[in-house]
């Protein structure tokens, strides 16, 4: 009997001993969680990798939202009541008389206090700026075009997480006394293009302000070649895709890159292939119109233009003078040197972002008088892009040097310097400095006294070709022209190339020729 008295002591006091050290324990590790603290991690965004221009400023990302993150105190209910919607409150309020913490989006700083903490972070997109080269995400967050396709690793190799954390004790409850922490990686890197983000912003408020429904405009930097700017209309929101799928005028597809009937900006390409011939000094004697194979030919002068040299043929875009001239040439002349000019030829700037080769007849399908007639001023089976316009502008500024277009400048590593930079190695002597220079003087006389001259400018001197061409298309009982103006300035010192182009525009000398002085004015202006 006591032997088990004993016994019971002994298991009594273990059991007794056992709990005073579990409970000293817990005791310990509750204070301890008390005084260190825990922290609930709130994500507040994810930021893809960013898209920059040729200076590093921020294409994609450049735009600032704000989340507001906020304690569950009454001081935060009335600082967020003043800033959200009766919708939006409510259902914050809420959550937050509940006890628990949250975040939610405000339009600007101004409801932070102590116990509300604003979070600024990136946004993706900048209503529709550059959207043709940027392209836009799907719903998971992965390139569908443009840029964001074709870097779509890339960017993503560069993203980041903005989150925020509020401390608080072992039992979750956060504490009110301690600040709210914003968590952000420091992660600036993505890729370069060659487009400069002043130049784009400009050449897009110019089309806009002259209401271009359907075209393009593309500005290339004489010296290298590169792409300053590509602007395509109509635009579409990468926020909101879903607005344009029902247009008609298709605004996900980029025109600049797109092949189209060019028309009259082809002249300077049949000129350039006749002073190569040793064809400089040609005169023709215009009547209005000319008949070939049975086909009537007419100039949109009705009773002529008279006697013209090349010069005053290009100034006055005089059709017959070309088709003489063309006839002179030969086929076999004039597509070599449109295919020197990079007619005919797909560019492609990184994989999955190209331009269109449009087409270029060859020697066998100009196979009559007609044929090489509609060739002479740009019509008939030729087509090409904005692009390829352009190039072929920069070519004759250049001096006769033709430089693929390239868009792509390098990658920017998470420190936001410039790596794996990319330069044009395609530089090709495609005509004589001497036929160049012959050009750029007929291409100023097209702006000083000829069809180009609202493209005349007091601030800076311009040559230019504007063109009508016929499209073939019906609408309304009249056949749709594309209206073109493709030029350079300053014309003393050549940097930029642009071309322009309004489809279903009229004439390119009342529709495009403004557009392009507004350009070289407002870049001239930026570059004082």
């Amino acid at each position: 009997m006591k032997l088990r008295v004993t016994l019971a002591l002994l298991l009594l006091s273990g059991v007794f001993l056992l709990t005073a050290v579990r409970t000293y324990k817990i005791s310990t590790e509750v204070l301890h969680a008390a005084n260190s603290g825990g922290a609930k991690t709130v994500d507040v965004a994810e930021i893809r990798g960013t898209v920059y221009d040729c200076n590093l400023n921020p294409i994609t990302n450049a735009g600032v939202e704000y989340t507001a993150a906020a304690k569950p105190t009454q001081k935060a209910v009335a600082a967020l009541k003043k800033v959200l919607t009766y919708d939006s409150f409510k259902a914050v309020s809420e959550r937050m008389l509940s006890g628990k913490p949250l975040t939610v989006g405000v339009n600007d700083a101004s409801c932070e206090c102590g116990d509300v903490k604003i979070v600024s972070y990136p946004v993706r997109y900048e209503s529709v700026f550059a959207c043709h080269l940027t392209g836009y995400l799907d719903s998971s967050g992965k390139g569908v075009s443009g840029v964001e396709k074709a870097f779509n690793d890339l960017l993503n190799s560069y993203s980041y997480t903005v989150s925020v954390r509020f401390n608080s004790d072992a039992t979750g409850r956060v504490l009110l006394g301690e600040e709210i922490e914003v968590v952000s990686e420091v992660n600036k890197g993505g890729i370069a293009l060659t487009v400069d983000r002043d130049i784009q912003q400009i050449a897009e408020n110019a089309m806009d302000e002259a209401n271009v429904e359907k075209g393009a405009a593309v500005i290339i930097d004489i010296e290298s070649g590169s792409l300053k700017a590509c602007v395509s209309r109509p635009a579409f929101d990468p926020e909101n895709v879903a607005l344009s799928l029902e247009d008609e005028n298709y605004p996900f597809i980029n025109r600049a890159f797109l092949p189209f009937s060019v028309g009259s900006v082809f002249k300077p390409v049949v000129a350039a292939a006749a002073i190569e011939n040793g064809i400089k000094e040609f005169e023709y004697d215009c009547t209005g119109s000319v008949m070939l194979n049975g086909v009537t030919f007419n100039c949109h002068e009705e009773n002529g233009h008279g006697l013209l040299d090349m010069n005053d043929a290009l100034a006055y875009s005089c059709n017959t003078y070309f088709i003489a001239l063309a006839r002179k040439i030969g086929a076999d002349n004039i597509i070599k040197t449109a295919s020197d000019f990079g007619f005919g030829k797909e560019t492609v700037f990184a994989d999955g972002i190209s331009s269109s080769a449009g087409n270029l007849p060859s020697a066998d399908e100009i196979d009559s008088q007609a044929a090489i007639a509609n060739l002479a001023f740009g019509q008939g089976a030729l087509t090409a892009t904005p692009v390829q316009i352009c190039a072929a502008m920069a070519s004759i500024a250049r001096n006769g040097i033709y430089i693929e277009p390239w868009l792509i400048g390098g990658e920017v590593n998470s420190d936001g310097e410039l790596t794996n930079r990319i330069y044009s190695e395609s530089k090709t002597r495609i005509i004589s400095e001497a036929t160049a220079n012959a050009l750029k003087e007929y291409l100023l006389a097209v702006v000083e006294k000829g069809s180009g001259r609202r493209a005349k400018s007091e601030s800076v001197i311009c040559g230019g070709k504007t063109a009508t061409a016929q499209t073939g298309k019906i609408k309304n009982g009249s056949e749709i022209y594309n209206a073109w103006f493709a030029g350079y300035f300053p014309a003393d010192n050549p940097r930029y190339a642009v071309a322009i182009l309004k489809e279903d525009g009229g004439e390119g000398a009342l529709s495009c020729a403004p557009i392009f002085r507004a350009i070289a004015e407002a870049i001239t202006e930026l570059e004082k």
